[in-house]
């Protein structure tokens, strides 16, 4: 059976569509077929089983043709013929296709996620009270707000929240806090605090062990960034 029948076939059984992820090494494109709800998932941080994302138990060169990728040529770019563990490799690094429902769902979800933290995190400075969810969403419409539907939500809500000032006057008091990583969390660390307040200092351990940040938050945003801090094997305190 050909793997495009074979996938046909899942898609009539009701499983969802597979989709390519997809990444280029040593002048070569490596493939695999991909669930990509769960495939986003696993790019997201959250535990998946790789062999629940994968499609089809085979690396491609080119997978709507169905050609295998060589084991000489998976040795030289990935160092491993493990399929499991180029999967993962190519779902961290690599391109992941979506089909255009899954984008507005996933679109969707962050735009409920961003208007429901505004709602919770901010108030209308003239009465201090939250603005309604339905005035939250017309301003973001007014506003023509871009959200990034492969983007965290956390990484874009202050961008979007200066966006919003222009027509929504919104009030939030301010916290910092003192916040140390390990340095394997860095990169991720960075991109939430960046999304969501002012780094008012970033300074590296002696021997590049972990980092340590200060950062002014709103106050609203704490609670967020001490639990994704926590997840991430961090310390966090408020100052």
């Amino acid at each position: 059976m050909k793997y495009q029948d074979m996938l046909k076939r899942r898609k009539g059984d009701l499983v969802p569509e597979p989709v390519i992820a997809r990444i280029s090494r040593i002048g070569k494109k490596f493939e695999v077929y991909v669930y990509p709800e769960k495939a986003y998932q696993f790019r997201e941080g959250k535990k998946v089983d790789i062999k629940n994302i994968l499609a089809v138990e085979n690396v491609f060169t080119d997978a709507r043709k169905a050609l295998k990728a060589s084991s000489s040529d998976l040795k030289k770019a990935f160092r491993t013929t493990d399929l499991y563990e180029i999967a993962k490799v190519i779902l961290k690094e690599g391109e992941v296709q979506l089909t255009s429902e899954y984008r507005k769902k996933l679109q969707e979800e962050k735009i409920r996620w961003i208007i429901n933290y505004i709602h919770k995190n901010f108030v209308d400075p003239q009465t201090n009270l939250p603005h309604p969810v339905s005035r939250i969403e017309k301003a973001m419409k007014e506003a023509k707000v871009k959200v990034d539907p492969l983007k965290e939500p956390e990484q874009q809500v202050k961008e979007i929240i200066g966006q919003l000032r222009r027509i929504l006057p919104l009030k939030s008091g301010q916290v910092v806090i003192s916040i140390k990583v390990p340095a394997s969390a860095w990169a991720k660390v960075r991109s939430l605090l960046t999304g969501q307040g002012n780094i008012l200092s970033e300074k590296w351990s002696e021997d590049g062990s972990y980092v340590a940040f200060r950062v002014e938050l709103p106050i609203g945003a704490q609670m967020l960034i001490l639990g994704k801090i926590g997840e991430m094997g961090g310390q966090a305190e408020v100052e």
